[in-house]
């Protein structure tokens, strides 16, 4: 994924967040559609058209009975299979798909890889993850401590990339006349035996690109961002403050910088929650009904008021950046926070309804374009 320098880098989540809490009850939800997935293709060709970076594919490896009983909790399609599909849909945008270092084999991620590469070409990446829940759900030992996902992890993405290094297109000699089908020594194995991992190779699926996939991050751990410095080229992170980004930014530049890599190796991109209507007042009350909050703070809200205090309660009761209002109010969030170089971009989670992501495709990015804030 190449990007200008000096623009921020726009992500849109997957994540159905539009159905998130209540919101799924809507009249004009759509929620029947939760798998054909016609929503999301939707969200994706906007956001494609619109200029974005990348589509993020969150994931997570469990989920709780009890929460479906009133919501759709953590379900959703499996990632690999979904970007896939979007694949065909899409020309420019980038495809970020969740992969778990902690439950996921690195050669079948290394072959899904290389197979959506052929699918979307150069237009793929990883969010490599480690995982605290959902050991009962797959043959794997209980998760070690943090420091020990993370070994874990670096090793996996050793093995990743080395397979995907032992067989890539250029073997493919292809010859008719000579019979020569694939290049001596060109599809080789890796041999790998490491502290988790028993490799031999090579893989059996030809990969395209030449050098490592664009690798987004996200752990906030001492070990996690250790690994992000050395390695990730884009860390998505909860930050409701800006504060909270800066200080991330400062430190993983530190050590990137210890690590031998160059000045904004790494890119900090925190989660935006967006609840996006034609006015302010319209705003809150998608929030409110979205999140099934009420209150003494949840009346009446004119285009004229502060939104500052409530959704500095919004975003204390949540975890991410959260802006409540109408899109010029999204921009200037968005620029107040990349004027204060807090961050280098933001993944957008549009909550509520379709509305907010139709508005965030549609108003907020132009705007940015605009601005000179994005390509």
């Amino acid at each position: 994924m190449t990007h200008p320098v000096g623009t921020l880098v726009t992500g849109v989540s997957l994540a159905p967040t539009w159905w998130r809490a209540e919101a799924w009850r809507r009249e004009d939800s759509r929620v029947e559609e939760l798998f054909s997935g016609g929503p999301t293709a939707e969200l994706v060709r906007g956001a494609d058209a619109a200029g974005f970076d990348l589509a993020f594919r969150p994931d997570a490896a469990e989920v709780r009975p009890d929460a479906l009983a009133r919501g759709i909790g953590q379900m959703g399609l499996d990632p690999i299979v979904q970007l896939a599909s979007l694949a065909a849909a899409t020309t420019r945008i980038t495809l970020v798909a969740t992969i778990s270092a902690t439950f996921a084999d690195p050669f079948t991620v290394a072959r899904q890889l290389s197979s959506l590469e052929h699918l979307a070409g150069p237009r793929i990446g990883w969010n490599l993850v480690t995982s605290l829940g959902g050991d009962a759900n797959h043959a794997a030992p209980r998760s070690a401590d943090s420091a020990g996902r993370w070994r874990r992890a670096e090793e996996f993405l050793d093995v990743v990339e080395s397979l995907r290094d032992s067989f890539r297109t250029e073997a493919l000699v292809i010859d008719r006349d000579s019979g020569a089908f694939a290049g001596p020594g060109l599809v080789r194995p890796i041999d790998h035996d490491g502290e988790n991992f028993t490799v031999a190779g090579p893989l059996t699926t030809p990969s395209v690109r030449v050098g490592r996939l664009p690798l987004l991050q996200a752990g906030d751990s001492e070990a996690g961002r250790d690994f992000a410095a050395r390695h990730a080229d884009m860390v998505f992170c909860l930050a409701p403050r800006p504060e909270t980004s800066a200080e991330l930014r400062t430190d993983l530049a530190a050590r990137a910088r210890a690590a031998g890599r160059g000045r904004g190796a790494v890119a900090v991109l925190p989660g935006l929650s967006l609840f996006l209507a034609p006015t302010r007042a319209e705003a809150w009350a998608l929030y409110v009904s979205a999140e099934g909050r009420a209150g003494s703070d949840d009346g009446a809200l004119g285009d004229g008021d502060d939104l500052a205090g409530r959704i500095d309660r919004a975003e204390a009761g949540g975890r991410h950046w959260t802006v409540i209002g109408t899109p010029a109010d999204a921009v200037a969030a968005i620029e107040e926070r990349a004027a204060a170089r807090s961050i280098d971009g933001f993944i957008a989670f549009p909550g509520g309804s379709l509305g907010s992501a139709r508005l965030l495709v549609d108003d907020v990015m132009p705007a940015l374009r605009e601005r000179g804030l994005v390509a």
